[in-house]
C-alpha cells in the first residue's frame, strides 16, 4: 500500500481503481476539505466542433467549441474553486488545442499537453478532450483514450478536476475516458454535471444540433447554395425589419470594384486581386447613395482555414477593405456564435453601440 496526499481522495481514487489496484491510500488535508465539488463535468452542445488543419504552417487538431466553454463557461462558474490563475491549470492530448487556448486566456494560467504536464500540479486542472463523434473524431480515439495520459491529466489535479467534452462520443466509445466519465456521474451531484448552454447558428451543419436552434431552423431562407450564406442571410434579414436600419439594407455577393475605387494606395498585389473579381459575402449600405458600411464574411472551415490559398486572400480583402475605410466582420463557422452575438457585432459597426 502506498499513501498519497496531494490530490482530494475524491480525485485521486478514480486513479486508484482504474490504474492502482487500489493500492493508494489517499489522505486529506485541510486544503482538500474547502472544495465540496472535487469533480465537475462539462458536455458540449451536440454537433461536431473538432477540427483538423492539414494544410499551412500550423497543422493540429482542436476544438473550437471546448475553448469558447472553457473560457467563457467553466472559469466564469461558481461550481469552480476560487484560486489565483498561477494555479489553474488546463491539459489536452493535442498540441494545437493547448496553444489555442493559451493565446485566449491570461498569460498565468498555464494551457499545456497531457505530455507535459508530468510531474506538475494544479489546484484546478482541466482536461480538453477534443474529439467529437465524427469520422475523424472517432479516429482520434486510439490517441486520445491513453490510460497513461488520462491518469497524467486527472492526477494533476489538486482540489478540483473538470473535464470538457463531447455531449455523446465517449458514452458509446473507448475506455478510459468513458470509465473516468462514469466515475464522475457516480460520484458528483447533477449540479457538477453540466450540459454547457454555448451553441452557434451555425451549428445547423451538422447533422444533430440543439433544440434552441430548431425556430431558427424552421425559418431559414434559402437564397444561398451555402447553407452558411442562408443563416446569415436569415438572421439580417429580421434586423433589418427593424425601423432603426430603415436607412440601410444588405445584399450578398459584394464584388469590391464595383462598390469602391481603386484610389491608388492599393499595393501590387492587392490590386490583381481587387480587379480579378474579389468579392464579399455581404454588404451592408445606404440606401440613398448605396455606399458600402459594413462587410460580413461567413467564413466556413475547410474554405478558409485549412486552405493557405484562400487565407492569403482574406488578408488581402480585409487590408482593401481597410484601405477603404470599411469594416469587415468576419464569422468563422466552427466559433459559438448566437443571433444575439452576431447582431451586437453588426450594430456596434454600424451604430457604435450593441
Amino acid at each position: 500500500m502506498k499513501e498519497h496526499y496531494r490530490c482530494h481522495p475524491k480525485i485521486i481514487e478514480f486513479c486508484n481503481k482504474r490504474y492502482y489496484d487500489n493500492k493508494l491510500i489517499a489522505f486529506s488535508n485541510e486544503e482538500h476539505l474547502k472544495s465540496e465539488k472535487p469533480l465537475v463535468l462539462y458536455y458540449t452542445a451536440e454537433g461536431n466542433h473538432m477540427r483538423k488543419i492539414t494544410r499551412g504552417n500550423k497543422l493540429g487538431t482542436y476544438n473550437q467549441r471546448e475553448l469558447d466553454v472553457i473560457k467563457d463557461e467553466v472559469l466564469k462558474d461558481d461550481r469552480i474553486i476560487d484560486c489565483k490563475d498561477e494555479e489553474i491549470g488546463i491539459t489536452t492530448p493535442y498540441r494545437l488545442q493547448a496553444n489555442k487556448m493559451a493565446a485566449c486566456l491570461e498569460a498565468e494560467i498555464e494551457s499545456d499537453t497531457i505530455h507535459k504536464y508530468q510531474g506538475r500540479e494544479k489546484e484546478l486542472m482541466i482536461l480538453s478532450t477534443v474529439l467529437d463523434s465524427s469520422y475523424w473524431g472517432k479516429r482520434g480515439i486510439s490517441f486520445v483514450d491513453d490510460p497513461c495520459m488520462i491518469n497524467v491529466a486527472v492526477s494533476r489535479a489538486i482540489n478540483q478536476f473538470v473535464l470538457v467534452t463531447d455531449n455523446r462520443l465517449f458514452k458509446e466509445n473507448g475506455k478510459e475516458i468513458r470509465s473516468l466519465i462514469k466515475y464522475m456521474k457516480y460520484n458528483v451531484l447533477d449540479a457538477e454535471i453540466i450540459q454547457s448552454n454555448l451553441i452557434s447558428v451555425f451549428d445547423l451543419l451538422y447533422k444533430e444540433y440543439s433544440k434552441k436552434l430548431v425556430e431558427l431552423s424552421n425559418r431559414l431562407l434559402n437564397r444561398s447554395r451555402f447553407k452558411s450564406e442562408n443563416i446569415m442571410d436569415t438572421i439580417l434579414n429580421d434586423e433589418f425589419k427593424k425601423d432603426e436600419y430603415r436607412d440601410y439594407d444588405y445584399t450578398r455577393d459584394g464584388i469590391l470594384k464595383n462598390l469602391f475605387r481603386d484610389n491608388g494606395n492599393l499595393t501590387e498585389e492587392e490590386r490583381r486581386y481587387f480587379y480579378n473579381g474579389a468579392k464579399v459575402d455581404f454588404v451592408i449600405y445606404e440606401k440613398m447613395d448605396n455606399k458600402p458600411v459594413l462587410f460580413i464574411e461567413v467564413d466556413g472551415f475547410a474554405y478558409h482555414e485549412n486552405n493557405p490559398e484562400q487565407l492569403k486572400k482574406d488578408n488581402l480583402k480585409d487590408s482593401i477593405c481597410k484601405k477603404n475605410n470599411i469594416d469587415v466582420l468576419r464569422f468563422a463557422t466552427n466559433g459559438t456564435f448566437s443571433e444575439e452575438k452576431i447582431i451586437k457585432k453588426v450594430r456596434k459597426s454600424m451604430f457604435g453601440k450593441e
